[in-house]
């Protein structure tokens, strides 16, 4: 099984990448995209990763079969899958050549500074998250609408537009409205997605016990009354990769946030996203990323 990844997003406000047959040289977009490398080594995308921002996955079409938190989505096309940040996912696709869609990475600032202006919005992505669905299918008009204010900021950003501009953010802006707005989305009747509630519950308790340090295969399985080598067959079956490195993953990816921040030094970060000292920490973060935590954080701040 290939090791799973985190794609840090070092860029301020936004990134957007426009994988169609319309769209098929990058080199503007690359020029305002400081992290477009990642995205050129196409490998990475295409097993379970992770991201310290939300991302947002425009499906135009193709075969695709897409994992998110332990449920699976049939695309199609219309659909939008918002990735909420840290969270471990990956794109099954069987044809690269007819895989069509377009990824934008949001900051969390800048999503922020979004849900400030329009309080409605944040309420919509809290209503969606408790429908346990992390794919919404818009109807016809507004997938439509949502494609042309893209392709107007790519064009922009192909022009030289800088993707921080009051212009660009503002489009990002009305995309997201259009997203988030109930009345965009049709039912959905996705069959494969797989619906487990006792592993939501897993991943949620997870999530609320993640940064304590004694959060272990075993604590878990004993909360829910598993026996704890049945737990970690069911687990990695579900989410396909053990326990332990799910956890490492989030707690992993929670650090690189809070070391792009830059607001208390990095041993206290490692101790703050619950690793037991730095020294195991300092060793996860060089395996996973292939950099150190300072790197990685000079790397941002420049």
């Amino acid at each position: 099984m290939k090791q799973s990844i985190h794609i840090p997003v070092v860029n301020q406000a936004f990134e957007i990448y426009d994988f169609s047959q319309k769209n098929q040289s990058y080199d503007k977009l690359k020029k305002y995209n400081e992290s477009a490398e990642r995205f050129y080594q196409l490998d990475p995308l295409f097993r379970l990763h992770t991201h310290d921002v939300i991302e947002i996955l425009v499906f135009l079409g193709g075969d695709c079969d897409f994992f998110c938190e332990g449920k699976t989505y049939t695309l199609r096309r219309g659909d939008v899958v918002v990735v909420p940040p840290n969270a471990v996912h990956q794109a099954t696709v069987k044809n690269i050549d007819h895989y069509e869609r377009i990824i934008i990475n949001i900051s969390n600032q800048l999503m922020a500074d979004y849900v400030t202006v329009a309080p409605a919005m944040n309420e919509n992505i809290v209503y969606q998250k408790t429908l346990g669905s992390y794919v919404l299918h818009l109807n016809a008009v507004c997938f439509q609408e949502i494609i042309s204010l893209l392709q107007e900021i790519t064009n922009r950003i192909k022009n030289g537009e800088e993707n921080f501009s009051f212009t660009l953010q503002y489009l990002l802006f009305q995309v997201l409205q259009v997203i988030t707005n109930p009345a965009s989305s049709l039912p959905t009747q996705n069959k494969k997605e797989e619906h487990d509630q006792r592993l939501v519950s897993i991943l949620e308790y997870i999530e609320s016990h993640l940064t304590e340090h004694d959060l272990s295969l075993d604590k878990v399985s004993n909360h829910f009354h598993l026996n704890k080598y049945y737990f970690s067959h069911y687990f990695k079956k579900h989410m396909n990769l053990p326990f332990y490195r799910y956890v490492s993953l989030k707690r992993l990816s929670f650090a690189v946030t809070m070391i792009k921040q830059k607001q208390i030094p990095i041993e206290k970060i490692a101790l703050k996203c619950g690793f037991p000292d730095y020294s195991s920490f300092y060793r996860l973060f060089k395996k996973e990323y292939n950099l150190s935590p300072k790197n990685l954080q000079k790397e941002y701040n420049s």
